[in-house]
């Protein structure tokens, strides 16, 4: 298997975590491809991609276009690759790109697909109370995640589990299904299934109005919001007219007007029950604990929130 030339697409953290599995397995990486550095953070400095770190790191040749054009499939072609393995690239592939590889164009997906096609399916599966999810080694499309299925590894997600640990888990999970596929895949000894379009959910990219928290709805649903976009970026509510982000948070039975304050414990009440932070961000500070948070936080109960 070391002997076959291997390129690697990827952008995020995530998928910098598969090319270094790759690279500690002395796989045969011969080019990285990865989204172009972009201005992040408040300092709007220019960054390169977790992916082009650690290629650059490992001193591996590395491509950033902004899209896949003519000149970038001619250079594709030039470097003959046996297989090209993709990992949150986000730029989606066109029909003649894909048949270059002799074993051709994978993708690790952290979702068990055709559930959660799409950028946020970690945050997806969290929002929508999914009890289990896991990793699709698919045959990559033209079409958004919509290639037929190679492989999949099911992974059992806790009520108590958050964005960040589900997500560390998925890549653990991810690398290993990886490198347990590949030998099958140039022994030629896989099969593949076409994805039941009739189950098929989307994951659209979260926006920071999508992480304000609707108190109206019901507590599992809130507690499920909190989870899904903690602890960062976080879920926010406003109060006072200062956005507080709720980072993590626990489930209670204590009822009370929706979207109030309901005692001094800090408690916030939903439709059915409520819920308690138990990390907090006031803007413009550090996280804390709630105990650290109330201390120096001037409230009154029965307060509306996200008045």
């Amino acid at each position: 298997m070391n002997d076959k030339k291997i390129i690697f697409m990827g952008t995020p953290h995530i998928a910098a975590q598969h090319l270094q599995y790759l690279i500690d397995s002395s796989l045969n990486i011969i080019g990285v491809f990865t989204q172009p550095p972009r201005k992040k953070n408040r300092g709007m400095q220019i960054e390169e991609s977790p992916v082009h770190q650690i290629a650059k790191k490992n001193n591996l040749q590395t491509f950033y276009p902004n899209s896949i054009d003519y000149s970038v499939i001619e250079k594709i072609k030039s470097l003959n690759p046996d297989i090209i393995i993709v990992v949150a690239y986000g730029i989606i592939l066109p029909s003649q790109f894909l048949n270059i590889p002799k074993f051709g164009c994978i993708n690790i997906h952290v979702s068990l697909l055709p559930r959660w096609r799409g950028a946020a399916p970690i945050e997806h599966a969290l929002l929508a109370g999914d009890v289990k999810t896991g990793i699709s080694v698919i045959k990559i499309s033209p079409k958004l995640d919509a290639g037929d299925i190679l492989y999949q590894e099911s992974l059992k997600i806790s009520e108590d589990m958050y964005s960040d640990e589900l997500t560390s888990a998925l890549t653990n999970l991810g690398k290993r299904t990886m490198l347990q596929v590949l030998p099958i895949i140039f022994e030629k000894n896989i099969s593949s299934n076409k994805q039941d379009s009739n189950k098929v959910t989307y994951a659209k990219k979260f926006t920071s109005n999508d992480r304000k928290i609707n108190f109206n709805n019901s507590t599992t649903q809130v507690y499920n919001h909190i989870r899904a976009h903690g602890p960062k970026p976080g879920s926010w509510f406003v109060y006072r007219g200062e956005r507080i982000k709720i980072l993590k948070a626990t489930k209670h039975k204590d009822k009370g007007k929706q979207s109030t304050i309901l005692n001094n414990k800090f408690m916030l009440a939903c439709t059915d029950g409520s819920i308690l932070p138990t990390l907090i961000q006031r803007e413009g500070k550090k996280a804390v604990e709630l105990k650290d948070f109330i201390q120096g936080f001037s409230f009154a109960v029965n307060d509306k929130i996200n008045a």
